[in-house]
C-alpha cells in the first residue's frame, strides 16, 4: 500500500524538509513531451491511417513480406494513447504536490490558479475544433458521408449535426468538460481526460490536508475495484474518477512524498541503469499487450507504474539532461499541454486537406507521420500565440 512506504508525520516533523527546486524536476518535462507526442502519433495513425483490424481486413497477413511486417510493427507500438494518458496523470499528481508543498495555496487561490491555467488554451481549442467541423462541411463534405466505412465519418458526421445545433445546454457541457451524447462539442475526444484532471483539482485542498487518509482510501477503494469492478470505466464519470483515475494521481503525489522523506533516489542511484532501463521496457511491453487486449484496469496500472519508475530514475540522474532525446522531448514537454489540446482537430484538418486534394477518402496511407511533424509544429506555434500569452498576462495581473 501507498501508505507503507512513507513515514508517520512525527518522523518527518523531526528533521527539516528540504524540498526539490524547480531545476531537480526541470528533466521531467521530457515526459511530458514523451506522452503528448505519443498521443499525437496515436490519434494521427486513427484519423488518418485507421485501425489495425480494419487494415488486416483490407491487407490479410498471407500477402505480407517482411517489410510489411517490420512497418506494421512499428504502427502498432503507439497503440497505449489511453495508457500514456494515465502516465501523465501519475505526473500530474507528482507535480501538484510538489507546487503545493513549495508554495501552498489556500483553495480559493489554488482554484484560480488552475482556472487560468487550464481554460484559456481549452476554449481556444473548442474553437479550433468548431472552426474544423465548418471547414469539413464547407471543403470536404465527402469526409461526413455515410457511407464511408470509417468510424471517423460517423463521428464527424454527428459532431457537424450537434454544432449545427448548438444551444445554451451544450455550453454548460463544455465549460464543465462533459460530452454531447457520444462526442465531445466539436469534436475532439482528448477532453476525456480533463474531468478526471479536474475533479482532482476539485479535491487537492482537502486531499492534501488529510494526506495519510488519502493515501489510503485511495488504495483501498483501488484494490477493491480491481478486484470487483467489471471494466475500467462506467458511464459515470464522478464514479470512474474515484474508483479508478484517482488511484493514479495517488500514486504520483505520494511518489513526491517518498521523494522528499526517504532515501528512494538513493536507491534509485545505486541501482543499474540498465537493469531499470530493462524493467521500463518490460512495463511498456505490458502496457501494450494489455491495450491490444483492451484490458485497461491492468494496462493503466502498468502505464502508473512505468510512469513512476520513470519518475524516479531521471530524478535519480539515471540519464543526462544533455541527452538528445531529453532535450527535444523536454522542449515538447513545456508545450504539452498545448499539442495536447490542439493535434486533434489539427490532425483532422490535414484530413480534409487530402480528401480536398485527392477527392479520395485516404485509407491506409502512412501520410500520418508527415501529419504528426506537421500537427507538432503547428501546436508549438499556436503555444506562443495562446497559452503562453494567457499564462504571462495572468501572470502581471
Amino acid at each position: 500500500m501507498i501508505t507503507t512506504l512513507l513515514p508517520s508525520v512525527s518522523e518527518a516533523q523531526k528533521k527539516p524538509v528540504k524540498h526539490l527546486t524547480y531545476q531537480d524536476l526541470d528533466i521531467l518535462h521530457a515526459l511530458r513531451g514523451f506522452c503528448a507526442f505519443y498521443v499525437v502519433v496515436f490519434h494521427a495513425k486513427f484519423i488518418l491511417w485507421c485501425g489495425g483490424s480494419q487494415y488486416l481486413q483490407m491487407h490479410p497477413r498471407s500477402t505480407w513480406n517482411i517489410f510489411d511486417y517490420f512497418v506494421f510493427s512499428l504502427d502498432m507500438l503507439s497503440s497505449a494513447g489511453y495508457e500514456m494518458v494515465i502516465f501523465f496523470f501519475t505526473l500530474s499528481g507528482f507535480f501538484i504536490r510538489y507546487a503545493q508543498l513549495r508554495k501552498h495555496r489556500q483553495p480559493l487561490a489554488f482554484y484560480v490558479n488552475r482556472i487560468v491555467r487550464v481554460y484559456p488554451p481549452y476554449l481556444f481549442s473548442v474553437l479550433l475544433a468548431c472552426g474544423v467541423l465548418v471547414l469539413a462541411a464547407t471543403l470536404a463534405p465527402q469526409v461526413m458521408s455515410s457511407d464511408s466505412k470509417r468510424e471517423l465519418s460517423s463521428s464527424l458526421q454527428e459532431a457537424w449535426q450537434q454544432l449545427s445545433a448548438f444551444n445554451l445546454r451544450n455550453l454548460v457541457q463544455v465549460f464543465t468538460f462533459q460530452k454531447n451524447g457520444q462526442l465531445y462539442n466539436g469534436y475532439n475526444e482528448v477532453y476525456w481526460s480533463l474531468l478526471p484532471e479536474a475533479l482532482f483539482y476539485l479535491g487537492v485542498p482537502l486531499f492534501f490536508w488529510r494526506i495519510k487518509w488519502y493515501y489510503s482510501l485511495s488504495a483501498l477503494i483501488y484494490a477493491a475495484s480491481f478486484l470487483n469492478y467489471p471494466g475500467a470505466t462506467s458511464n459515470n464519470s464522478l464514479i470512474d474518477y474515484f474508483v479508478v483515475y484517482n488511484f493514479y494521481f495517488a500514486l504520483g503525489v505520494a511518489l513526491y512524498d517518498l521523494v522528499l522523506h526517504t532515501k528512494w533516489l538513493d536507491v534509485m542511484r545505486r541501482s543499474s541503469g540498465k537493469l531499470l532501463a530493462l524493467a521500463c521496457l518490460v512495463l511498456f511491453g505490458m502496457i501494450l499487450g494489455t491495450a491490444f487486449a483492451d484490458i485497461k484496469i491492468l494496462s493503466g496500472l502498468f502505464a502508473a507504474l512505468l510512469a513512476f519508475l520513470s519518475i524516479s530514475a531521471l530524478l535519480a540522474g539515471k540519464v543526462s539532461p544533455r541527452n538528445w532525446l531529453i532535450r527535444s522531448t523536454r522542449y515538447i514537454g513545456i508545450r504539452s499541454f498545448s499539442l495536447y489540446l490542439y493535434h486533434f482537430p489539427l490532425l483532422i484538418l490535414c484530413y480534409i486537406g487530402l480528401v480536398w486534394l485527392t477527392g479520395d477518402l485516404v485509407f491506409y496511407q502512412r501520410y500520418y507521420w508527415l501529419a504528426v511533424v506537421l500537427v507538432t509544429l503547428v501546436s508549438v506555434g499556436l503555444y506562443r500565440v495562446t497559452e503562453r500569452l494567457s499564462v504571462e498576462f495572468f501572470r502581471k495581473m
